[in-house]
């Protein structure tokens, strides 16, 4: 099996504890400590209340897909065409990550889930990436 070729993301003091639980599988967000907001990109205060009170809490990894775009021009060696979502997530957060099912599917709040996949980084070291397919309860 031939791993996907993903270059690694730039890994600030505020993004190592998501990409360390993506290694492991698992989805975690910065939920707030004083009002519970859920929230991402993840950063030093809250929000809505600039608390810097916090902790890494799992989400469920299902959302709706809320927007999507088709690159058809080749970057970071990624085969194209290849297509890239935003999701909104139940708990409310959006991410972006790559569309792991045939684009004719897409639509509108079509419901995804998170998957967790083997990859290679442009250092030649493996690592996990997440993506988004399609939910089984999507009709």
């Amino acid at each position: 099996m031939t791993l996907l070729k993903r270059a690694k993301p730039h890994l600030g003091v505020y993004e190592k504890p998501f990409w360390a639980c993506v290694q492991k599988d698992e989805l975690r967000l910065q939920k707030c400590g004083s009002c519970d907001h859920m929230r991402y990109p993840p950063a030093a205060v809250c929000p809505r209340c600039l608390s810097d009170q916090y902790a890494w809490t799992q989400v469920s990894g299902r959302g709706k897909v809320v927007s999507w775009a088709v690159f058809h021009r080749k970057y970071l060696d990624l085969p194209v065409p290849y297509v890239v979502v935003s999701v909104a997530l139940e708990e409310g957060p959006m991410l972006i990550g790559n569309f792991n099912a045939d684009r004719s599917s897409l639509r509108l709040d079509l419901p995804v889930h998170v998957i967790f996949e083997d990859a290679v980084g442009d250092d030649g070291q493996p690592w996990r990436i997440f993506q988004w397919a399609i939910a089984e309860d999507a009709t």
